[in-house]
This record gives structure tokens, C-alpha cells and sequence, in this order.
């Protein structure tokens, strides 16, 4: 494998778009986050046929610390299409822990519906005519919207917020304050580029402590593989400018079966940001609760939730719940599941916390504090399989975390 700080092209990557880090401006580079102060102001953006040789040659010259080329969107993981089923619409994740993660614990306290949390999902697009969005409804922060994953975000904001309206599904945190930040970007010569980094910046400029920001996205690796977004340095900054603000940032591991601690990632997934990384576990329908899902796995992995069997909101192709007269404003799923999943249920998890948190404290965990009780407050997975950390109990956490 070619180190991942080569300018050689790798998959999932563009050829004319380079990204460098320099302490001042680089020849021909452009500020990636205009106006950006700290370590924001250090990130730089080459265009062009000449891109990669201009960066190499920076490189030699000791003028840049890093080069890397831009990465292209990757897509969510495979949907699963079942025949269709019952439309008995229970959600076993809400359900009390370990056969859930214990979300309905939460109504038992002020603030358990999320009513005092914003968060932001950023994601590549959503139904926003779903009958059981409809309630919420979910705004767009910035960015323009991709349509072709739309069932991925339809499943995901009900996971995270759909209302309690007596049908279809109830989310984690069914009265939280929901926006989606979309990471394509249009510039003035009308073409889209694709910037993570970008859209936790503006989130994160739009949000207070105790809010949290979802990376419903994953990137590729060094060959084809998917790992997380925080591969990109910039992306690993803008978590760092958001964690220490206060706002809790929630990131999907990744679905292909990789070690994040391999040494070919340079410690990319090792520092400390203050991330909160997801890893995809069984669920309790499963033959093995809490083992491995497919998920990527390592040291950095600290919690896990569902990556299976999980009862949302849907729409093509995960319509195989409910899908009256193929209308896609009333597909439901029972198959969601990838570390998509599993980060959104942590998402809506943290966020009740934190709004608990405001409504009896008057100030929220930090998010260092957040992930230490998430961590401590569940159980490992089984012995003897690779590490995608513990399913947190969410009535433990509150009962030990914010009761005096």
C-alpha cells in the first residue's frame, strides 16, 4: 500500500483538486476556509491539471507540511431490500437496555425529548415530504442537497428526531431542534465540490455548547476501501474547532471491515479531537448482540450501537416494512442498519443527555465528559471479537452522570 500522505491518485479521489497544510499561503493555493483563524487558516486548495506536480514540488521545497488530493464523496452503505412485512412499526432500539439502548428512560426526565438540543446532520440528502418528517421538519443549514442517497437520510433523521405523532416511528429525540448541513458546495463557476471540513465549519459557527453534529458520511481509504471522513486533516481540525467550543461531533466507522490502528493510516484515527467514533454492532434480534457488524474496528472505535434490524422511516430501495401503493411518503424500513445507523442512535443518545443535561444543570456535559459516560456506562463486545467499543445504557448514564 502507498502511504496515505503520497500525492500518488488513489480511488475515490480527484486528480485536480490538492489539499495542503502550510503556515503561510502557498503559490496558486486558495484558503480553503476563507476568513479562518488558527489551525483552520493553515488548510489550502490547489486546482487544476498542475494540481499534484505544483504540490510535489511545494512539498520538496519545504514550503507545504502536507499534500494530499481532494477525496470524492463515498456512498452510504447498501441498502437491504426485503420482500415487504407487517407495518407493526415497534422500535426495539428504544426499548430498555440490553435488548435496546434504553431511550424511552429518557421521557422520565426534563429535557428527555431533546427539547433543549439542536443537532446537524450532515448528509448527503433527505425526503423532506415523508409523512413522519413532516412534524419535525428538518431544515437545510447550507450546501446543496445530492438526491441519490435521499432514503439514507430519510432513515436517518427518523432515527434521530421523528415526532411522536401516534404512527410510523418516534425518534431518539423526538422534540430536539433538527437541521441537515450538506457537504456539496457550488462555486462561482457553478461546478459542485464535495467538503466535509467545510460543512462542520458552518455548523459548528451555528451552534452552542451541548449541540451536537452527526458525519453521516464515510471517505476512501488508501486503496478502495471506506473509512471515516476524519482521514482528512482539515476534517480532523474542524471536529477539533467544534469539540472544544463545546458541541458534541458523532462519526460513523465506516462499514468495510477495517483496522483502523493498521499503521498505513498514520495515526489518522488515533488522535484525539474529541470525536465520538461509531462502530456497528449486533442487535439483540441478532444471533450475537454487541459482535462486529461488518464494521471498521480499532482503538479509536470506543462506542458501538445497531448496525442491523433497525425500524425508520424509508424510502427506495428500503421500503420493506410499509409501502402502501408505493408511495414514498409512507416507506418504512426494518433493515436499516451500518454504522449509520449505530451513529445516529449515539447521536440522539448524546443529544438526550446533553438537553437533560441543560434542563437540570444548566449547562450540558463537555464532550469529553459525554464520551466518558457513553464509554463506561455499557458493555463490551463479546470476548474474543475486534473491538467497535460498548453499547452505552442510557438510563445508567443518567441515573450516575446527572442525578446529584
Amino acid at each position: 500500500m502507498m502511504p496515505l500522505s503520497a500525492l500518488e491518485l488513489r480511488p475515490g479521489h480527484e486528480a485536480e483538486r490538492v489539499h495542503l497544510i502550510a503556515e503561510a499561503a502557498p503559490p496558486g493555493a486558495q484558503p480553503r476556509f476563507p476568513g479562518a483563524t488558527g489551525v483552520l487558516a493553515r488548510h489550502w486548495e490547489l486546482r487544476g491539471p498542475a494540481a499534484r506536480a505544483e504540490a510535489a514540488r511545494l512539498l520538496d521545497a519545504g514550503r507545504v507540511s502536507a499534500a494530499w488530493c481532494a477525496a470524492l464523496p463515498a456512498p452510504p452503505p447498501d441498502a437491504d431490500d426485503l420482500p415487504p412485512a407487517t407495518p407493526e412499526f415497534e422500535q426495539l432500539w428504544r426499548s430498555p437496555y440490553p435488548d435496546g439502548l434504553g431511550l424511552e428512560e429518557a421521557s422520565h426526565f426534563p429535557g428527555g425529548f431533546g427539547e433543549y438540543v439542536t443537532i446537524v446532520d450532515i448528509e448527503y440528502g433527505w425526503d423532506p415530504t415523508h409523512e413522519d418528517l413532516l412534524q419535525l421538519p428538518p431544515t437545510s443549514l447550507g450546501g446543496v442537497a445530492e438526491a441519490t442517497w435521499a432514503y439514507h437520510g430519510t432513515a436517518v433523521l427518523g432515527i434521530l428526531g421523528a415526532r411522536d405523532n401516534g404512527f410510523g416511528v418516534t425518534g431518539a429525540v423526538p422534540l430536539a431542534t433538527v437541521f441537515v448541513h450538506h457537504p456539496y458546495f457550488s462555486g462561482e463557476d457553478g461546478v459542485l465540490t464535495y467538503d466535509v471540513a467545510r460543512a462542520i465549519v458552518e455548523s459548528t459557527a451555528l451552534l452552542a455548547p451541548g449541540d451536537v453534529i452527526l458525519l453521516e458520511q464515510q471517505s476512501y481509504g488508501i486503496l478502495d476501501e471506506f473509512v471515516p471522513v476524519s482521514i482528512d486533516p482539515a476534517v480532523r481540525d474542524a471536529i477539533r474547532l467544534a469539540t472544544t467550543a463545546g458541541i458534541v461531533v458523532v462519526e460513523a466507522a465506516g462499514n468495510d471491515d477495517v483496522d483502523l490502528d493498521d499503521p498505513v493510516y498514520e495515526g489518522a484515527f488515533t488522535d484525539d479531537t474529541g470525536v465520538i467514533r461509531v462502530g456497528g454492532g449486533g442487535s439483540s434480534l441478532g444471533p450475537t448482540p454487541r459482535a462486529r457488524e461488518g464494521s471498521n474496528w480499532g482503538s479509536s472505535v470506543l462506542v458501538q450501537a445497531w448496525a442491523e434490524d433497525i425500524v425508520t422511516t424509508g424510502g427506495s430501495p428500503l421500503t420493506d416494512l410499509y409501502f402502501p401503493d408505493r408511495d414514498e411518503r409512507q416507506a418504512y424500513t426494518s433493515a436499516f442498519g451500518g454504522t449509520s445507523g449505530a451513529s445516529a442512535m449515539v447521536a440522539g443518545m448524546a443529544a438526550a443527555v446533553q438537553s437533560v443535561a441543560l434542563a437540570t444543570r444548566g449547562e450540558p456535559l463537555t464532550p469529553v465528559e459525554l464520551r466518558a459516560a457513553l464509554v463506561t456506562s455499557g458493555l463490551q463486545p463479546p470476548d474474543g471479537t475486534a473491538p467497535v467499543g460498548a453499547l452505552p445504557d442510557l438510563r445508567r448514564i443518567l441515573r450516575t452522570w446527572l442525578l446529584p
